[in-house]
């Protein structure tokens, strides 16, 4: 063995330290082989796991109650286990993940290390879900030793075997990986986004389970090793705490702790956005609101995100409605424009990611919508407030137009389109009205229809939604007989602001037509 190999002065813990060093891959051929698991004392399954008082961790809140399957279909049993089956351990052991590595041994990449995770461990026959602060990396020669020193997977499991008896491991499970458990349907983007380095490996690769049970703590190792490197899962279980809350004030659901919007959160005073309830979407109007929600890459947590989600929903009284992923034809219900501007929040593709739809009815009888995007590296959400359209815009008569037109050489007119799109609502239709009775007044009068829009979304989009507003107002008067050389549309989107975008009231005087005289 290598003269480097964990004596036991190393039972005195050290914190592992990341290598850097560019990415090998350890990644082998999944070739799908069945469980030939071991069967050790500690593992509950059938009856007695479903009876069992002693489990390491309560059922998360998001147990799959429609069963796991893996990646072929075929369900996976949650095997329930005996904390009291491991005997205490009095080791001193320090910060997570608690063990170094031999000498010349190390993380391949930097390890991805989360304040608040789950994974399914292999025990007996199937998995058993442990939750709490992670850490997972796969593990080869260190960068610096490469030149000298070749991988040996006998040498770094005998050492880390070693190391985990002196700190009191038991262990539990012995047998394959069998990497197609971990993807199947309803873990793969969990899997892939937080351990996709502790279990991307040949399905056959062997793998084994450790516990510590310390007084106040118990800790999980998974080690599966191979010809050509290793993969290291470590969770010390602790139970979940919240760090988002709920706020009185809209949009009312706040960020996890270390988490961030990069700046994507977006506003508007009245919109439209569809939540999913199962068979049907429910279109809520009124104010809105969509941000992302990301984390450090290798330090983002899907799990954690989704719990304080619903640790806030639980606060508001709120009601979940919906929970899995939207269909794919019914996610293509709605066109671009609107999934892109709530694309921050919830993506362009409903259908490819889990989505969690709640309604909040508040004590002062408003009404609050969320949509909750999780993906496999960042999340996000949408929240609707349901409120009546209050109409800010006025009727201006022909004579009135006429003056300004005479006086300033451009007049703005009230007229409302429906959201994100250049649909002219009925009740604009005595504003078109006036226009062309004023156009019928003068016919030697010829205008330019001029579309604008508030600064909120994208200036691309703006522009676009501005040209197709001005064409709806033209197409309207010459479908009433006036000569379209007496018309043209122009569209200027939200390059020239009559007002300041950052108050509601300026963002409502900047979306306007105009009549300019030609």
């Amino acid at each position: 063995m290598h003269k480097g190999t964990l004596t036991a002065a190393c039972a005195a813990v050290l914190l592992l330290a990341a290598c850097s060093g560019e990415a090998d891959t350890a990644a082998g051929a999944d070739t799908g082989t069945a469980a030939d698991t071991t069967s050790v004392p500690g593992a509950i399954t059938g009856e007695d796991a479903a009876a069992s008082s002693d489990e390491t961790t309560a059922t998360p809140a998001t147990s799959d109650a429609r069963g796991l399957v893996d990646k072929e279909g075929n369900p996976i049993a949650l095997v329930a286990f005996d904390s009291n089956s491991v005997s205490l351990s009095t080791a001193t052991l320090g910060e997570l993940p608690f063990f170094s590595m031999p000498d010349s041994y190390g993380p391949v990449n930097p390890p991805r290390q989360r304040a608040f995770a789950r994974f399914p461990f292999r025990l007996g026959d199937g998995l058993h879900w442990v939750e709490g602060a992670s850490w997972n990396s796969l593990i080869g020669v260190a960068r610096e030793a490469r030149r000298d020193k070749e991988f040996s997977p006998r040498e770094l499991r005998r050492n880390l075997e070693a190391v985990f008896e002196q700190a009191g491991a038991k262990k539990v499970f012995e047998g394959p990986l069998v990497r197609d458990l971990y993807y199947g349907p309803q873990l793969e983007d969990e899997i892939a986004g937080s351990f996709h380095e502790g279990v991307n490996l040949d399905a056959d690769t062997p793998t084994t389970v450790h516990v510590i049970r310390q007084a106040d703590r118990t800790i999980w190792l998974q080690l599966s090793t191979h010809s050509h490197g290793a993969a290291l899962v470590v969770v010390e279980e602790r139970p979940f705490t919240a760090t988002a809350r709920w706020s009185d004030e809209f949009p009312y659901l706040t960020l996890p702790a270390a988490y961030d919007d990069n700046g994507s959160g977006k506003q508007r005073d009245f919109d439209m956005y569809p939540f999913w309830t199962g068979d049907t979407f429910e279109e809520v109007e009124g104010r809105t609101f969509t941000t992302a929600v990301r984390g450090e890459e290798r330090s983002y947590s899907m799990y954690e995100v989704r719990r304080n989600i619903e640790a806030m929903m639980a606060e508001a009284g709120g009601t979940r409605v919906f929970e899995g992923r939207i269909p794919e034809e019914a996610s293509e219900r709605y066109d671009g424009d609107l999934k892109g501007y709530y694309s921050r929040g919830t993506g362009f593709s409903w259908d490819d990611y889990d989505s969690l739809v709640y309604r909040v009815n508040r004590p002062d009888g408003r009404e609050v919508w969320v949509h909750a995007r999780l993906e496999y590296l960042n999340a996000g959400w949408v929240v609707a407030e349901r409120e009546g359209f209050v109409q800010t815009a006025a009727l201006l008569p022909a004579s009135q137009l006429k003056q300004q037109l005479d006086a300033e050489g451009r007049v703005a007119i009230e007229v409302n389109f429906a959201v994100d799109r250049a649909d002219i609502l009925p009740d604009s239709q005595p504003q078109i009205a006036q226009v062309l009775t004023l156009l019928q007044g003068d016919p030697s009068l010829r205008l330019s229809i001029d579309g604008h829009t508030d600064a909120t979304g994208e200036a691309a989009h703006n522009q676009r939604l501005s040209e197709a507003r001005a064409q709806a107002v033209v197409a309207a008067l010459t479908g009433e007989g006036i000569d379209a050389p007496r018309l043209q549309a122009r569209g200027h989107g939200q390059s020239k602001p009559v007002a300041d975008n950052d108050t509601d009231e300026g963002r409502a005087k900047n979306r306007r037509v105009e009549l300019v005289r030609l």
